[in-house]
């Protein structure tokens, strides 16, 4: 039983990494990458942001958002605005890049209505060993990703 455990937990992550690296539309005619809809999404979350607030909140280099910016711009997203400081840019997003925030938010709504719809039935000491489980393994994902 263990092994199908493992072997059904393992085809979870590799579907899991599928699924997530591929591009969707998101209610748009544009075609966006996950790093793309998560730069859409913190601007959409976030009244005039900067990029030096988006590399903090998204955890990467102000020259990671910098090229995304340039692209979701070309691609009709998002746009700047003048700050009140030097240098200062603000973000927002356009009308289409609004129809893209609210398709993201309405596929996690999706998703969290599924899982929510699965567990219902539940008693609350089979979603708490659920909850330890993939601690774990979430645990041992990071140890893993520590090894050399």
């Amino acid at each position: 039983m263990d092994n199908l455990l493992l072997q059904s937990g393992l085809r979870l992550i590799n579907k899991y990494n599928d699924v997530t690296k591929k591009p969707r539309y998101y209610g748009t005619d544009v075609l966006m990458y996950p790093s793309e809809i998560h730069v859409i999404d913190a601007i959409g979350s976030i009244n005039n942001v900067t990029a030096t607030i988006l590399a903090s909140r998204l955890g990467i280099t102000k020259g990671g958002v910098s090229q995304c910016v340039a692209k979701l711009c070309r691609k009709g997203l998002i746009n700047k605005s003048a700050g009140s400081g030097i240098n200062e840019v603000y973000l927002h997003l356009t009308e289409k890049g609004k129809t893209a925030y609210e398709g993201h938010k309405k596929l996690h709504e999706h998703m969290n209505d599924r899982i929510t719809a699965m567990t219902a039935g539940m008693d609350d000491n089979a979603k708490e060993e659920i909850r330890k489980l993939l601690a774990a393994l979430e645990e041992e994902l990071s140890l893993i990703g520590d090894i050399k």
